[in-house]
């Protein structure tokens, strides 16, 4: 039910006056889009808000624009994590307050009066005085123009933990290791490039894929299989069908020259791990040494490697989808023929 408020209004309400119910109002009546500036503080409580971040979570599957931007830090990553499936999320170090911007037209500002201290008390202002909102949605425009997108910050977070690196392992059961701990931590995205089919299947039965399953279901999966035989393909196919619910496969029709199973996860870490003899079937006897890496070079390297490779993936199923239309018509016996229609006018002049 809409708010009854005429322009240019001001209201301020205090906790025990049940503030929760005015910005769910709000935002149940949003129509195209919402603006959430939050502190490193707020993030938490946002989330512990259950109603108002339940009427948040749906506004995406309306198709309405949700943007956020805060401070990220270490210790609000996985709430984060959790605002990017609603939306955009940017960061910037000058976050100062909590408010909220609805269609360009409400403007909703939590205040704490005494913050930290017994006598703490809560307000909420809101307006939706045009000439204040305007200046409010400049400043948040401004905020997001100059901020960095949540995916990069997480990423120099997570290069932060430890100092950057790139080691040559030789045991492959310490590389059996890297490989589980990189796809269990995986937050956003996995990449997997296997340069021949045997390399999938050898990690398949060895049982590495298998934890794909464990893997959260909104982390994007993304498959490139060296495997020109049709029939591999979709036997392949019929196996990564119930791996994963995000994941995506595409084909490499022409051998590699350089054999290497390859692991990127959220773009921050990788592993290429040689293949030394493609003939064996276990992963322990195949592999050669493998380079685990968070250097922004290495993992720069493996990610322009595989993109460009699923590209021409692309470009080879689209020109094969061509050549099955066109051979549908080929051997076929097609004549030209000419039509003409004969006018009620020129029939009568025959009579």
């Amino acid at each position: 039910m809409p708010t009854d408020w005429h322009p240019a209004q001001i209201e301020i309400q205090y906790a025990n006056e049940d503030i929760a119910k005015l910005p769910l109002e709000i935002i149940s009546n949003i129509n195209e889009r919402f603006d959430c500036c939050i502190d490193q503080n707020g993030v938490a409580l946002l989330m512990e808000n259950e109603k108002l971040w339940n009427a948040i979570k749906v506004l995406k599957d309306k198709g309405i624009r949700v943007r956020f931007v805060t401070a990220l830090n270490e210790g609000n990553i996985s709430f984060c994590r959790q605002m990017m499936r609603c939306g955009e999320v940017f960061h910037n170090d000058k976050i100062k307050g909590n408010f909220q911007i609805a269609d360009g037209i409400s403007y909703l500002c939590y205040i704490i009066e005494n913050e930290g201290k017994i006598t703490e008390r809560q307000q909420l202002f809101h307006t939706n005085t045009k000439s204040f909102v305007d200046i409010q949605q400049y400043l948040f425009d401004n905020l997001c123009n100059n901020a960095t997108p949540a995916k990069e910050k997480i990423k120099e977070i997570g290069r932060g933990t430890r100092s950057e690196f790139a080691d040559t392992i030789n045991e492959p059961a310490e590389i059996r290791k890297i490989v589980t701990n990189l796809l269990m931590s995986a937050r956003d995205e996995i990449l997997l490039l296997f340069s021949t089919a045997h390399s999938f299947y050898r990690a398949k039965y060895g049982g590495m894929l298998n934890l794909l399953s464990q893997v959260p279901k909104d982390v994007s999966v993304k498959v490139l299989i060296q495997a020109g035989d049709d029939v591999a393909k979709d036997i392949i196919q019929e196996e990564l069908r119930q791996s994963h619910g995000q994941l995506h496969v595409q084909y490499i029709t022409k051998p590699l020259q350089t054999k290497i199973v390859t692991l990127v996860v959220d773009q921050a870490t990788s592993v290429a791990i040689e293949v030394n003899d493609d003939a064996k079937k276990t992963f322990e006897e195949a592999s050669g040494s493998a380079i685990y890496s968070n250097s922004e070079l290495t993992v720069s390297s493996c990610i322009s490697i595989f993109e460009t490779l699923w590209i021409r993936s692309e470009f080879d199923k689209q020109n094969k989808i061509k050549q099955a239309y066109f051979q549908m018509f080929k051997g076929l016996e097609l004549k030209d023929e000419f039509y003409s229609r004969r006018w009620s006018s020129e029939q009568q002049k025959e009579k």
